[in-house]
């Protein structure tokens, strides 16, 4: 199959920068190849490191820069010559014939990227032909290495005659497409995109039905190994996605399907067990089943592998019927997740923040009963309807009714008639207003009665189970303590209550993000467990319950707890708090500041639990639905987020007040309580105003000033309107966490239940304003965001401390940036300076120690893989002097295991990001939040 898109560079300079530094590095892997079978032994081993550092780079260059087939070859071709030089295989002819397949494959490819025209490389067959290469133990038979060198361009086969390959990497005349594809009966060549668009919408749905229960029986199996029934289910769900994807023409997931079904007969019929290995494999082919699902309703390719990820199911099956004879497995890389791919799985492992699709529901599935409910609900509304309309009716005759009156008393002014005509039309007008105002009553009695259930049913078609998105943690949570050598159990109940669509669809993310949280920062490691007495498999529990109109979700773990000391240290140092007021803080008040933006006390940033951005994300998340969360914590016992949300997000109940002749709303959730306030209990200094309620000082402000409404001319015919001065000024107290605040109003009015009305695009984020309501007298009113108003208040408090630091010199930040590939540090460069900071480029680890001394440096941002001195040992000796002891460090790498995040962290890197993970969004957040 060839390639159905073609990579093309946009940018001119990086484009150029890769074709030169790409050809260098296929010349150098072509040079040492040919030269590689005359070398001695110690010689050959050298030479192989060299060739492999050489690649590696060539992987690392096109992954920042997403040409991701040149990355899928690369890797392969690494692993050959990483086995070549632990010995695992030997350099035959046929291996190097291989080698040079592929590097002519890439030089192909290389030209695709930078020129934009397609050359016609198979990359599924070059990558199937290097796996080849490491799976043979002996040499092919001559028939195999004919088939191979069939598919070779001419120009390759003369090359293998001469013994001196003619390199294909001068780009500058185009080649011609000599890899056409061969193999059309390939898994990976059978691509399709489903026409019909109702079709395709449904096998979208049944799909990622059928994959999640997949994935959740997998699970449930590995902890009850002996539950025919949910391996039963899961044959079921296999055969019918199977079945759904055979009959729309879907072959690459009917190939992988199949496999998943023989795989799990394999079980049923105890010729082998699910261990975590085969476990490992089975996720990984449901997560290439849902991204092909995926090019099957988008028509967007995934950059899936469907030969590689068959060879790994197809390799699981064992002919022995003891478990003792299955063979280990090794392994496994990640899947390519494409940048814009949506989860049509969506247990997939998370893309970096800042670059994921938001989590969205599409289809709700409703009971019948549901919709009779409605539809007898709309025949009541019909008839509502044309009793309304009898009655205009009868106003109609009313208005006329009182013509006539006016006429007839007209006339009787000059004709002097008697009195008892028009006593008679008195009585008829009043026995019709009589009859008109009962009518109106029983109507808007029933109009009410109607719409209530209705609004009602309605709201419950949009109600869906919290195991919606509950469902989607087990998987998150294994794969996550795999990843960090640590042992978690989900316990989940709860997940029965349901919700609103739009709360589900808004709380995944804080609970992915919690969840990676309590892995990352509260569970303990098995031998630390041990140590402190406890079970070595931790714990981390999963609640929801309904309390009155509220629905509450609780995520609780039996970590280490909140560590107080480092949230007290960190607080110090981000300059929020002195150390006097935190010491005068309660317990939940100093819990509540991990929710503060940007507040994290980890030293070491990776990407698992937020890249250091804290739970800012979280509290932010649950205040946009109009809810709360709170902290509790018991050192060594653990740690609870409870997160209390309303039922309903369109109506809400909201507290109205006036405030320079105009009413304003706020949510009556977060009004702690109303009183009035005299000037005596108002206290006064420089940096801000106050009043001292239940010994608890409490800070306030006028809203009008925090509106900035007091000098607006729009507002200045309203200010006429003002109420005289009072000895005693309205006052709300609202709590927003643990913090209580309170604003002085003009006047307080009643509460009422309003329709809120979403911002537009255009007014999306005006500061304290989250939405805004029709009142009953058509005005439209502004309900105000109690945490924006929290955040205006301390803005103001602090007016006068700000202003006179921002009276110092203001210099940019200058970083170190230490990257030997030439298209990656001129990318990052740019994104760096861009970005307002001065950059400082060292080409390798010597340079950029040497280049350290030369003057002072905000932070450093170094490559792992370098020659001279690697990333590492550069770090490890930049710590070695004191005056460097607090320099930010980030290592940007393609190392991915958590082997070596872990040396990142011992020789003293602050971060460590993944280049297969990276975007611009990743690296300047971390650097703004070490700098």
């Amino acid at each position: 199959m060839t390639n159905d898109q073609t990579m093309f560079i946009e940018d001119e300079e990086l484009r150029e920068l890769y074709k030169i530094s790409s050809e260098e590095n296929l010349q150098k892997l072509t040079d040492g190849l040919l030269y590689l079978q005359q070398q001695s032994k110690d010689e050959a081993e050298a030479t192989l490191e060299k060739l492999a550092r050489i690649v590696h780079s060539l992987k690392g260059d096109s992954r920042i820069i997403g040409v991701e087939d040149v990355v899928t070859l690369s890797d392969q071709v690494e692993k050959i010559l990483l086995s070549l030089k632990r010995q695992e295989m030997i350099l035959t002819p046929e291996v190097s014939d291989r080698l040079y397949l592929g590097l002519d494959a890439i030089g192909l490819l290389v030209y695709e990227a930078v020129t934009g025209e397609a050359t016609g490389v198979d990359t599924a067959d070059i990558l199937e032909q290097l796996m080849v290469a490491v799976a043979e133990s002996e040499p092919p038979e001559p028939e195999q290495l004919e088939q191979v060198q069939l598919t070779v361009s001419t120009q390759v086969s003369v090359a293998q005659e001469n013994q001196s390959p003619t390199s294909t990497n001068e780009l500058k005349d185009p080649p011609s497409p000599v890899y056409a594809a061969n193999n059309s009966n390939s898994p990976q060549a059978k691509f399709s995109f489903i026409e019909d668009e109702e079709l395709r919408d449904i096998y979208q749905t049944t799909s990622e039905e059928r994959l999640q229960n997949l994935v959740a029986g997998i699970l449930h199996l590995q902890k009850q190994p002996q539950d025919e029934a949910t391996l039963q289910q899961l044959l079921r769900e296999a055969h019918s996605l199977k079945g759904d994807s055979r009959s729309l023409g879907v072959e690459n997931v009917v190939t992988l399907t199949h496999q998943l079904e023989e795989i799990l007969l394999g079980i049923k019929r105890q010729e082998m067990i699910l261990t975590p290995q085969i476990s490992d494999r089975l996720y990984q082919g449901l997560d290439a089943i849902g991204l092909l699902v995926y090019e099957a309703v988008t028509g967007e390719v995934t950059g899936v592998n469907t030969v590689e990820i068959l060879d790994n199911l197809v390799g699981i099956v064992a002919p022995s019927t003891t478990p003792e004879s299955l063979p280990l497995l090794p392994e496994l890389s990640p899947l390519p997740t494409p940048i814009s791919v949506k989860p049509v799985i969506q247990d997939l492992p998370p893309p970096p923040l800042g670059s994921s699709q938001p989590y969205h529901i599409d289809t709700i599935r409703v009971q019948t009963l549901h919709l009779d409910a409605l539809i007898t609900h709309t025949e009541e509304l019909t008839l509502t309807k044309n009793a309304i309309a009898h009655t205009a009716t009868a106003i109609e005759e009313m208005t006329n009714l009182w013509e006539e009156w006016k006429a007839f008393y007209n006339q009787t002014k000059v004709a002097e008639s008697s009195s008892l005509n028009i006593d008679s039309y008195t009585e008829r007008l009043e026995k019709t207003i009589y009859s008109l105002r009962n009518t109106i009553q029983e109507h808007n009695t029933k109009l009410d009665i109607v719409t209530g259930e209705l609004r009602d049913k309605i709201r419950t078609l949009r109600l869906l189970p919290l195991s919606t998105v509950f469902d989607l943690l087990p998987r998150t949570v294994r794969d996550l303590a795999k990843q960090q050598s640590k042992q978690v159990e989900l316990m989940i109940s709860g997940g029965e209550i349901t919700t609103d669509k739009r709360i589900l669809e808004e709380i995944k993310d804080p609970l992915m993000h919690m969840i990676r949280n309590a892995i990352d920062h509260g569970i303990e490691t098995p031998s630390e467990r041990e140590k402190l007495g406890k079970s070595p498999v931790a714990t981390i529990w999963l609640k929801g319950y309904q309390m009155a109109n509220k629905i509450v979700i609780e995520v609780a773990d039996d970590g280490r707890g909140l560590n107080i000391e480092k949230i007290k240290q960190t607080a110090f140092k981000r300059g929020l708090y002195s150390y006097k007021e935190l010491e005068n803080m309660t317990p939940s008040q100093l819990h509540a500041l991990i929710l503060a933006p940007g507040f994290s006390t980890q030293t070491f940033i990776t990407e698992i639990s937020g890249r250091g951005i804290g739970l800012d994300v979280v509290r932010t998340s649950i205040e946009r639905l109009k809810g709360n969360i709170e902290i509790e914590s018991i050192p060594t016992q653990g740690c609870t987020f409870r997160i209390q949300l309303n039922t309903s997000l369109a109506i809400n109940n909201v507290l109205l007040f006036e405030v320079q002749g105009i009413v304003h709303a706020l949510p009556v959730e977060f009004v702690q309580r109303t009183l009035f306030i005299s000037p005596k209990q108002i206290l006064t200094n420089e940096d801000c105003t106050t009043i001292n309620l239940d010994n608890q000082s409490i800070l306030v402000a006028n809203l009008a000033d925090l509106l900035e409404l007091s000098n607006s001319p729009a507002y200045a015919q309203a200010a006429k309107f003002e109420p005289q001065n009072q000895t005693q000024q309205p006052c709300i107290l609202i709590k927003v966490g643990e913090e209580v605040f309170g604003l002085f109003v003009d006047r307080l009015m009643q509460t009422q239940e309003v329709v809120i009305k979403p911002q537009t695009q255009l007014l999306k984020r005006v500061r304290n304003v989250s939405g805004a309501t029709v009142l009953g007298s058509g005005e439209v009113c502004m309900i105000l965001n109690p945490s924006d108003l929290l955040k205006s208040l301390h803005q103001q408090t602090t007016s006068v401390v700000s202003a006179k630091q921002r009276k110092r010199v203001k210099t940019k930040p200058v970083i170190l940036l230490v990257e030997d590939s030439i298209p990656v540090r001129t990318q990052e460069k740019r994104l760096l300076e861009k970005a307002g900071y001065e950059v400082v480029i060292a080409e390798d680890g010597l340079d950029g120690y040497n280049k350290l001394q030369t003057r002072k440096f905000d932070a450093m941002i170094s490559d792992v893989e370098m020659p001279n001195l690697d990333g590492l040992s550069l770090t490890a000796k930049i710590r070695q002097h004191p005056e460097y002891k607090t320099l930010p460090i980030i290592l940007v790498t393609t190392l991915a295991s958590e082997a070596d995040k872990t040396r990142g962290a011992d020789v003293g890197a602050n971060a460590y990001i993944i280049k297969s993970n990276f975007n611009q969004d990743v690296l300047l957040e971390i650097l703004g939040r070490l700098v």
